[in-house]
């Protein structure tokens, strides 16, 4: 797909891949998925341009994540509203990241956001987190300070302030 300029043809780009999904419905997932990486490296190249230290594909429809790699400077990441149900674990080798927006996803846990040193906040608001110890990972994110959980099943829960008090006691900032 590089061989051509993916920038200038990105429109019709993803245009043949919901005609792919329309007329191949066994393979609507790899289609997704190929369209989630196309989109991806489109905007590594457009923040390859720019300079910029912020990755955003919000509203995307990704279905997976990939080339991580290639984003190790960024310190802002905004991967909302698409359609995510994991992070994963590649995602610890963001080292430089503070500032993680996955909200309106399907995510249930967050084992991929382990040991990232500088990450301060992460919104998580409309996802599937059912238990505090989805929430696990993050204990090793010793800057983590603001967390959202609005909108996930673990914000009905009646202890759920003194368990991510205990769990996560750099979090100053909890929304749920």
């Amino acid at each position: 797909m590089r061989a051509l300029d993916p920038l200038g043809y990105e429109r019709e780009t993803l245009e043949h891949f919901n005609t792919l999904k329309s007329v191949d419905s066994m393979r609507v997932a790899y289609y997704s998925d190929l369209c989630s990486k196309f989109l991806i490296e489109n905007t590594i190249l457009k923040m390859e341009y720019a300079e910029a230290r912020v990755f955003i594909l919000s509203g995307k429809n990704l279905t997976t994540l990939s080339h991580l790699d290639q984003l190790l400077l960024v310190t802002h990441i905004n991967l909302s509203s698409n359609q995510l149900r994991t992070l994963p674990p590649h995602v610890a080798m963001l080292q430089c990241l503070e500032v993680l927006e996955v909200e309106d996803n399907q995510i249930d846990n967050v084992d991929g956001l382990y040991h990232l040193p500088r990450l301060e906040e992460v919104c998580l608001r409309n996802n599937r987190i059912g238990k505090v110890s989805d929430l696990r990972p993050l204990a090793t994110c010793p800057k983590l300070f603001k967390l959202d959980l609005r909108g996930n099943a673990v914000a009905e829960l009646a202890e759920l302030q003194s368990e991510l008090a205990e769990l996560l006691p750099t979090v100053r900032e909890l929304l749920f």
